[in-house]
């Protein structure tokens, strides 16, 4: 069986390597030379009777055999990253890890409120934070690699639950270099054909739907200036005059109260994102998982529908 002739250590070098994209860099990532990296691939790519990466002076890329056995071998490194977590929350105290997958910069004080009660309720587990782009969210759990994660969505998956826990709006902003920065008379159209700045997510998915549908409204100029797969990349990018970018309102405000940005049109309420906490029923959550999922379910449904919406008129 090739379940007997494998080594999974060289699933795990091949599950970084893949993500890495690069021979030196899964190197340090490792720990090892590059040169035992190289012949850890050669051993298993021999052991497979496939060749699983073309590569050369100038190209990597993954062969359709490697393809398949990359979303194998992540499900099966996620499951066994998870056995260490399930064993440890048997104890009566809670007391393993909880890592919690989210988007960059999901500011709320839901979130905060929940990831503080659950210290306050399980002071000996430990928590680890892991940033993802929503797109990569979406894979990752459709890959069984988590159980949940917290983020924006646009079309939702038939296997994956969905608990909506707040709704932003974003507004363009540009930096203070920019020639529109601190003109009042502006209208939409004056926006046409300007450099514009965007989300990853919105470019390759639809995941920012309404970001994309306005970006395409307003008529930006082609090609996108600046891609970015997080929010604070695409905010530095802004700030330094780039272009222009959608920002959620609650996370722009302070910086233009402090200068750095200035707010340009439309001023209505755009652009919605929800942001919902994401689990996958097929993935077996931890004890330390099921209790935040719950702690973050308590703390949205005490809300008022009214305080879970972030708009213009709290943050303008």
């Amino acid at each position: 069986m090739l379940s007997s002739r494998v080594n999974w250590n060289l699933l795990h070098m091949f599950v970084v390597l893949a993500d890495a994209q690069n021979l030196s860099r899964a190197a340090e990532i490792l720990g090892r030379g590059q040169p035992a990296v190289s012949a850890a691939l050669k051993n298993l790519e021999d052991q497979l009777g496939h060749t699983l990466i073309e590569r050369g002076p100038r190209l990597f890329r993954l062969t359709e055999a490697g393809k398949l056995l990359y979303r194998e071998a992540r499900e099966i490194c996620g499951s066994i990253d998870r056995i260490s977590n399930l064993l440890t929350d048997t104890e009566e105290v809670l007391v393993g890890n909880l890592r919690i997958v989210i988007a960059s910069h999901m500011t709320s004080p839901l979130i905060d409120r929940s990831i503080y009660e659950f210290h306050r309720r399980y002071s000996r587990a430990t928590i680890t934070v892991t940033v993802m782009n929503s797109r990569e969210i979406i894979e990752a759990m459709a890959d069984r690699l988590i159980h949940f994660g917290i983020g924006p969505n646009f079309s939702k998956l038939p296997e994956l639950e969905y608990f909506h826990v707040f709704k932003e709006y974003c507004g363009f902003y540009c930096g203070e270099r920019h020639p529109l920065f601190g003109r009042r008379d502006l209208r939409v159209s004056d926006l046409e054909n300007q450099e514009c700045i965007s989300y990853r997510s919105a470019v390759d998915s639809d995941t920012l739907q309404s970001i994309t549908d306005m970006r395409k409204t307003v008529r930006f100029a082609d090609p996108i200036k600046g891609i970015a797969n997080n929010l604070e990349e695409v905010r530095r990018m802004v700030v330094a005059g780039l272009g222009i970018g959608a920002i959620p309102v609650q996370i722009a405000a302070r910086d233009v109260r402090d200068g750095l940005l200035w707010r340009l049109p439309p001023y209505d309420d755009v652009m919605p994102i929800d942001i919902y906490l994401l689990t996958n029923p097929r993935v077996r959550p931890s004890k330390s998982e099921l209790a935040f999922v719950s702690i973050l379910r308590e703390i949205v449904e005490a809300t008022p529908l009214e305080d879970r919406i972030y708009n213009g008129l709290k943050f303008n």
